[in-house]
């Protein structure tokens, strides 16, 4: 869409369902990636003002999201104030540490990197600049 950087949270197409949902409805107004990951394939941190179109699992432009802040912490250190902004799941840091641990294990082993609990994670916060369908139904 217009050139934007597309956007897909999560490792299998329901997961990025769910994800797309929870940017649409507002719930997830944040994201978390591996640090190793951007290095590794030579990807810019993100920034703040950086835009992008969030996609669901059947490719389909879902809404324009805007980055507001980026941090680098440990796996560790992130905490429930984060875990309930990232909005996935019921929001709590165990579900956060729970599904955060898989993907930050699949990135790993995708990369060559051994999986630590003080592996540093960028922290994404961004806001919906604009929705584009005006309803999400998962069926369709």
């Amino acid at each position: 869409m217009n050139g934007l950087p597309v956007i897909q949270f999560g490792l299998t197409a329901a997961d990025m369902d769910s994800c797309a949902r929870c940017v649409w409805s507002g719930d997830k107004r944040a994201t978390t990636g591996l640090l190793a990951a951007y290095r590794h394939d030579g990807e810019p941190l993100p920034v703040v003002g950086q835009r992008g179109v969030v996609r669901d699992g059947r490719n389909r432009d879902i809404a324009i999201i805007e980055t507001t802040k980026v941090e680098i912490r440990p796996y560790d250190e992130v905490d429930a104030e984060f875990a309930a902004i990232e909005g996935e799941g019921d929001k709590s840091l165990v579900h956060w540490q729970r599904v955060h641990w898989e993907y930050l294990g699949h990135e790993c082993a995708r990369i060559g990197v051994s999986l630590s609990p003080k592996l540093e994670v960028v922290l994404e916060y961004f806001t919906v600049v604009r929705r584009c369908r005006d309803d999400f139904d998962a069926g369709d």
